[in-house]
């Protein structure tokens, strides 16, 4: 599976959620899918060092149009990354193929860009994973799909303080 993680991006971050989001990258990897982040720094890249330290494929989709623009610009790292691809599409463009050419979305925290990233992931009927109690957009997120789900459609949205669980949970929603 390719798995995308969105979340908050610019501080200030809460250190347990940064050691979950690690944990979250470490199961992606040991579970042999290919974790992709919208290349920029918090809680995506905590993810993206797990995996990539647990010889994981990370791929970044960055908004930039090459390696300058998107370490100068929009100044993102350039470690615990497998592989970039340049959009060239900006912030937020950048969320369309990060979450649409990805077959299950995990959501840490966030602020808008991260809602973004949710309406995305939910219009094109994604599977969802939640790290409950992460604050931010996802704390919302359970109103938000209430609010959306049309009646007789399946909840593919699961929700897990547990990164392990979580990452079993979506793969298992994917099947």
């Amino acid at each position: 599976m390719k798995i995308a993680i969105c979340g908050a991006s610019l501080p200030p971050f809460d250190k347990e959620i940064l050691k979950k989001a690690y944990e979250i990258g470490k199961e992606i990897a040991v579970n042999s899918h290919t974790l992709r982040f919208g290349g920029c720094w918090g809680y995506p890249h905590e993810a993206a060092k797990g995996a990539f330290e647990n010889h994981g494929e990370v791929i970044a989709i960055s908004p930039a149009k090459n390696r300058h623009e998107h370490a100068e610009k929009y100044r993102f790292p350039l470690s615990n990354i497998s592989e970039i691809k340049y959009t060239d599409l900006g912030i937020p463009g950048r969320n369309i193929p990060l979450v649409v050419e990805s077959d299950a979305v995990i959501f840490i925290s966030g602020q808008i860009g991260t809602l973004n990233e949710f309406t995305l992931a939910y219009y094109h009927k994604k599977p969802i994973g939640i790290l409950a109690a992460s604050g931010g957009i996802s704390s919302l997120i359970r109103k938000i799909a209430k609010i959306c789900m049309k009646v007789g459609e399946k909840d593919r949205i699961v929700y897990s303080r547990n990164p392990k669980m979580l990452v079993s949970q979506l793969a298992e929603l994917n099947q």
